[in-house]
């Protein structure tokens, strides 16, 4: 290569319209924004990817925090004055990558997708919320109905369920004495 060449090659990096050997935009890169659930990560395809919205009712569910995944794009020049956009990253790429953050904090799922697409369609940012299921309401039984009372057996009944006790000699007649002593009583 000349001088010459080198010299031109060298203004055209500088003003951003060749690229030498590394260029390009940066790496994508996922960041956390929440708390930790305290559990061990899930397994990432068991994660729940619910892309409108939260969980719908009556799930209960405690949002986590929010992930964010960046998938850097930039414009380069091509023939004739044009340019192209170069970077971002594939949806679903994006989308296992937040599921991945997710688990790590220990999330059941993410939710609200969010995304920004680039001129090409690529994705350049996806925002989603972690979440975790919360068990469901424990409910009281409902209480049962109260019984109805059982009327108390009048006086009359009671001395003559003991006179038949006494006939039939299923007790002694020391214990109807004391029986009926005690009926009595109650009058």
């Amino acid at each position: 290569m000349r001088t010459g060449q080198t010299a031109l090659i060298l203004v055209l990096a500088a003003a951003g319209g060749v690229c030498a050997t590394g260029c390009g935009p940066p790496q994508p890169y996922v960041r956390y924004d929440g708390a930790q659930f305290g559990r061990k990560p899930k397994p990432v395809d068991d994660m729940v990817v619910l892309r409108a919205g939260p969980p719908p009712a009556p799930a209960r569910y405690q949002d986590l925090g929010t992930v964010v995944v960046t998938c850097p794009s930039q414009m380069a020049p091509v023939a004739f004055g044009g340019a192209t956009s170069i970077g971002g990253c594939n949806y679903q790429w994006a989308v296992r990558q937040a599921c991945e953050r997710a688990a790590q904090a220990g999330a059941d799922g993410i939710h609200s997708i969010d995304t920004a697409t680039s001129g090409s369609g690529a994705t350049i940012s996806l925002r989603a919320s972690a979440f975790v299921r919360l068990p469901d309401r424990v409910t009281a039984a409902a209480p049962t109905p109260a019984q109805p009372m059982k009327a108390q057996p009048t006086v009359q009944d009671r001395l003559r369920q003991l006179e038949e006790l006494k006939k039939e000699a299923l007790i002694t007649p020391e214990e109807y004495q004391t029986k009926r002593a005690e009926i009595l009583e109650e009058i």
